[in-house]
């Protein structure tokens, strides 16, 4: 074991020294989706922006595996030498995790490091509020990241509180309080609704329901026993109206996918490759601590929370931990089905709205107007002409 981290630093050291010669080009920006995923997350709207601006920049999109990624932007194998010599070429990276960076990357003096990051609705304590449960390796992985950082993107007052004392972001870095990039989806209206919902093949008469749950660290799935059949049934004798269902999981927890039936109006939304597509489509969220809440509470959408195993999940001695954020909540806390569906019973949208309202303004105090990607666009081409 010695001998191999021996050999590894010594082949980092090497491919440091031969990469910090290569020069800077200075209308290159690099993208990294999670740890090597497709064309998605908040890169893929700042990429979407700059080609409507029609910005005559060099794009380069990292994947481990063949994904798709649109024309105009390159694909190339992180751990290729094509994708080697990409990031060290780049004037600018922009990442939305922490500790995943190819094992040879260092930053160079002149190139711009932007954290975009990928839950800005934080309810789960994170980095250095959890750091004596994370395990060894990551912690000294994202330290090292914070220290190279130059920005990181913030969608609202109460993520930015969040970012300044735990991330262990250095002086130099900014706060950019541009909002979310890929939340600016939920601005374009109900026309834009319909083609997404057209794509996915619904009409746009249909209803959708999306139950998307967090994952437990310790790989339990006893809570996701909801029974969508009986749901669904339950929904339309409610409403009158046809329901679709949408089951998507957390992706650490995608290979679980068997633990639900589908057919009959119930789908298999967990490979679609855009979340925020989803919400965009969807009238009404199922989950549990997820910060997908954030997205449909941007849009006043009804949002239920199914969460059985609360006790478990918000204590720091048995689970994640929840952040008060959550203890502040407008929605109601269902721990079986029927008391999920005697909530959705006593729903009020007027009453929901107001809440809701009065919650963003207080305690999470969010950035977003349909914007944030055209600020980071104009943020990095300022970045470029320096």
């Amino acid at each position: 074991m010695r001998v191999w981290h021996s050999i590894k630093g010594a082949i980092k050291s090497f491919l440091r020294k031969v990469l910090h010669c290569f020069p800077i080009q200075k209308n290159r920006i690099v993208f990294l989706n999670y740890d090597g995923k497709g064309f998605g997350d908040n890169a893929k709207s700042i990429a979407e922006e700059i080609f409507r601006q029609g910005k005559p920049y060099d794009l380069i999109w990292l994947v481990k595996k063949d994904a798709f990624v649109p024309e105009g932007i390159k694909k190339v194998s992180m751990y290729d030498w094509e994708g080697v010599y990409a990031l060290s070429t780049a004037k600018i990276i922009i990442n939305n995790c922490k500790a995943n960076m190819p094992f040879f990357f260092k930053k160079k003096k002149k190139q711009f490091y932007l954290q975009t990051w990928h839950g800005d609705f934080a309810l789960k304590f994170i980095e250095k509020e959890v750091e004596d449960t994370l395990p060894i390796d990551y912690v000294a992985k994202s330290k090292a990241d914070s220290a190279v950082t130059d920005a990181v993107i913030s969608g609202s007052g109460s993520f930015s509180k969040i970012l300044r004392e735990s991330f262990w972001l250095p002086d130099h870095c900014a706060i950019l309080e541009f909002g979310v990039p890929r939340n600016d989806l939920f601005f374009k209206g109900d026309e834009a609704k319909n083609q997404l919902k057209e794509r996915y093949g619904f009409s746009s008469q249909d209803k959708i329901l999306l139950y998307a749950p967090t994952f437990r660290d310790n790989g339990s799935v006893d809570c996701y026993d909801l029974d969508f059949k009986k749901l669904k049934a339950f929904l339309e004798k409610n409403t009158q109206e046809e329901w679709r269902v949408i089951i998507r999981l957390h992706p650490n927890i995608s290979h679980k996918e068997d633990l639900f039936s589908y057919g009959d109006g119930i789908v298999n939304g967990t490979a679609y490759p855009d979340q925020q597509e989803l919400c965009m489509i969807s009238d009404w969220l199922i989950t549990d601590y997820s910060s997908i809440m954030g997205d449909f509470l941007i849009m006043k959408k009804p949002v239920f929370l199914y969460v059985p195993d609360l006790d478990v999940y918000s204590s720091r001695t048995t689970g994640r931990g929840l952040r008060d954020l959550f203890y502040h909540l407008p929605l109601q806390l269902s721990r079986d089905q029927n008391a999920l569906e005697e909530q959705i019973t006593a729903f009020d949208q007027r009453t929901y709205e107001r809440e809701v309202e009065t919650f963003m303004q207080r305690y999470y105090r969010p950035f977003d107007d349909g914007h944030a990607s055209e600020r980071v666009v104009c943020h990095l081409s300022q970045v470029i002409q320096y």
